[in-house]
């Protein structure tokens, strides 16, 4: 059996997720599927009961947020029942508040007043995902949503109290706790859609996370949208990878940001994504950091020479302008005719005869970034368009 201790995520046994696993989508009637939990409290009095001689179970208080009735709910649940989670990816601050144990009140009140809080099991919640079945076309199709039947408010901090409870050692053990729980307790307010007024609840700090606002920030961030300003950001390990025959690895990506998107408690930069080629979302958090500027890189650093040229003279796309190492964003059709933009880091060029007409022509062998550095043969002729990326390797290769 797991062994519980407060601030964990904790589910009853029929709940779908695993300890590791909590991508599963939920189908049929995804309204039977009970909220994750936190536990506030855990009361494990590690004696005998002398009825039966049997140990006495150990009791655990969790909590969640009902969105149905607008407000927290606590549950004392036998430990036996429960199983735990690991804990997810979130945008939460959670260290903010593991250590506020040894503070006084008047330290409290003076740095967590007025922060915004969220209960920690939001990332769970917002995350959850539910498949249904859609035939309003006539064609049956399987769709997903998101299941945020249990997602909980952000709220602010406006008062902070001791917790009337206090923790419990045994008279027998040595530093063993029977009575586990928050020392402090944090009152807080949202605005309730239940009863379109204001709600306020007094809230355990353990089962709460500080919520990361970057106000004077967002408006530097927003204001540098525009067809002239790139970022480039460091890759998540899930996205990094390594080029083919190659000990470099691409670590970072180059983002060209369009807008500003807020998903409940954290903003989403919607951005075209040059590795990926395609519009991706990525959190505030991932793009500045409280101690660091908006970085911004203007076109004229990234992007250089555009070919073909029509301009005083006209350049075509011929081998001369590509170079080994270097890299290249190119528009390219291939023998279906399908066209594709890619980023490509040209390894070295190899002659070949075309055999439709038997002219003589040049394959690019390179990595392809759209393909995950792995090496592809692109012929010159195919090549629509083609623009010098400025220090690509330091783009996409360096960390900084």
């Amino acid at each position: 059996m797991f062994t519980f201790s407060i601030g964990d995520f904790v589910c009853i046994q029929n709940h779908p997720y695993f300890n590791k696993n909590q991508k599963i989508k939920i189908a049929a009637n995804a309204e039977m599927t009970p909220p994750i939990m936190i536990v506030g409290e855990v009361l494990d009095k590690d004696e005998s009961n002398p009825l039966n001689g049997m140990r006495s179970e150990i009791q655990i208080r969790c909590y969640y947020y009902s969105t149905k009735d607008g407000k927290y709910i606590d549950k004392w649940i036998k430990a036996e029942q429960l199983k735990k989670l690991e804990a997810n990816e979130t945008y939460l601050n959670i260290d903010g508040l593991s250590k506020i144990e040894s503070f006084d009140l008047e330290f409290l009140k003076k740095n967590y007043l007025n922060n915004l809080v969220c209960l920690k099991s939001v990332d769970f919640e917002l995350n959850k995902k539910r498949i249904f079945i859609d035939s309003s076309d006539g064609i049956r199709t399987n769709k997903e949503n998101n299941h945020l039947e249990f997602l909980p408010p952000v709220m602010t901090v406006i008062d902070i109290v001791k917790n009337k409870d206090e923790k419990k050692y045994s008279a027998t053990k040595e530093n063993f706790v029977e009575k586990d729980l928050s020392k402090y307790m944090f009152k807080c307010k949202w605005y309730n859609p239940k009863t379109s007024s204001y709600s306020e609840e007094l809230i355990p700090s353990s089962i709460l996370g500080i919520v990361n606002m970057y106000s004077e920030k967002i408006d530097d961030l927003v204001n540098g949208f525009g067809d002239n300003n790139f970022l480039i950001i460091k890759q998540k390990s899930k996205d990094k990878f390594e080029l083919e025959d190659n000990s470099e690895e691409i670590t970072k990506t180059l983002l060209k940001p369009t807008e500003l998107v807020f998903n409940h408690y954290y903003y989403n930069v919607s951005s075209f994504d040059f590795v990926k080629q395609k519009t991706t979302f990525h959190p505030i958090d991932d793009i500045i950091t409280n101690d660091s500027p908006v970085d911004y890189f203007p076109k004229s650093t990234i992007f250089g020479n555009v070919y073909p040229r029509y301009k005083t003279t006209f350049r075509p796309i011929i081998s001369t302008i590509f170079k080994d190492n270097d890299y290249y964003l190119i528009k390219y059709k291939d023998k279906s005719n399908k066209i594709t933009t890619r980023i490509i880091k040209v390894i070295f060029q190899e002659p070949y005869i075309d055999q439709e007409d038997g002219s003589d022509q040049i394959f690019l062998v390179s990595n392809c970034l759209l393909r995950k550095g792995r090496i592809r043969h692109f012929s010159i002729k195919h090549i629509l368009e083609s623009t010098e990326i400025l220090n690509g390797a330091k783009i996409f290769e360096e960390i900084n």
